[in-house]
């Protein structure tokens, strides 16, 4: 009886974990064996840099820079062996697997038009990925914070931004 009641008791208490935990949304199956780390920003009304890096557990990285960029094309290097830790550390501390994953006007009241969407994709070793989009402007704090966590660990201000002065077509 009193074995009944302890696996009734445990039982109990794994509902209720599971219960008060929030769940995961918009998570997948992906390919295993490939952990990445991907931001990429979007066009926007203005001149916003537009590019993609994905960043490798061992700090290698690839960037695709599009406009309004230091460096127009793809560049490969590596960063400090930092970067994928503080990348993935951000993405725990804001829960990221439990965040909802359509964070544009889609689906938030209160957008501002005009800012760029920010894709942010975190696939594991194991295979687990989900990709998060975010209009800047949209959303919560946590995100906007997550996003410059992000750039720093990635070296956007190394890599991505440059003072210079862009017409805005795109062309310099």
């Amino acid at each position: 009886m009193i074995g009944r009641l302890r696996i009734l008791l445990a039982g109990s208490l794994a509902a209720l974990a599971c219960a008060c935990s929030p769940a995961e949304q918009g998570v997948i199956k992906a390919q295993e064996g490939d952990a990445v780390i991907v931001l990429a920003e979007g066009a926007c009304e203005t001149t916003c840099p537009v590019y993609a890096t994905t960043l490798h557990p061992d700090g290698s990285y690839m960037m695709h820079g599009e406009r309004f960029v230091r460096t127009i094309g793809v560049q490969e290097g590596v960063l400090d062996q930092t970067a994928w830790a503080r990348a993935e550390t951000a993405l725990e501390e804001v829960q990221f697997w439990t965040l909802k994953p359509d964070q544009t006007a889609s689906s938030l009241p209160s957008c501002q038009p005009g800012p760029p969407v920010v894709d942010i994709t975190w696939r594991t070793a194991e295979g687990r990925q989900k990709t998060l989009k975010y209009r800047v402007g949209c959303g919560e704090n946590a995100i906007r914070r997550l996003v410059a966590e992000l750039r720093a660990a990635m070296s956007f201000n190394e890599l991505v931004w440059t003072d210079e002065r862009f017409a805005p077509d795109g062309s310099r």
